[in-house]
């Protein structure tokens, strides 16, 4: 088994995390949850990917449906 780097890392703690999912939550939050130091992307030129548009086809009140008696 390979070790690949990791998606994202800690310029002050060495902290690593290595999910993309993470990374995308990092990324938004700017800084080191333990340390607020700099981090360092392994995939800085790729683009944060945009959520897709979602439409409401139902009523707000209607989502969880009839409420129990």
């Amino acid at each position: 088994m390979g070790m690949d780097s990791p998606a994202v890392s800690c310029n002050g703690c060495r902290r690593s995390w290595n999910s993309v999912a993470m990374a995308e939550g990092l990324r938004a939050l700017g800084a080191c949850p333990r340390c607020n130091g700099r981090l360092t992307f392994a995939d800085a030129a790729s683009p944060v990917p945009a959520a897709p548009e979602t439409t409401v086809t139902v009523a707000p009140h209607l989502v969880l449906g009839l409420p129990r008696r």
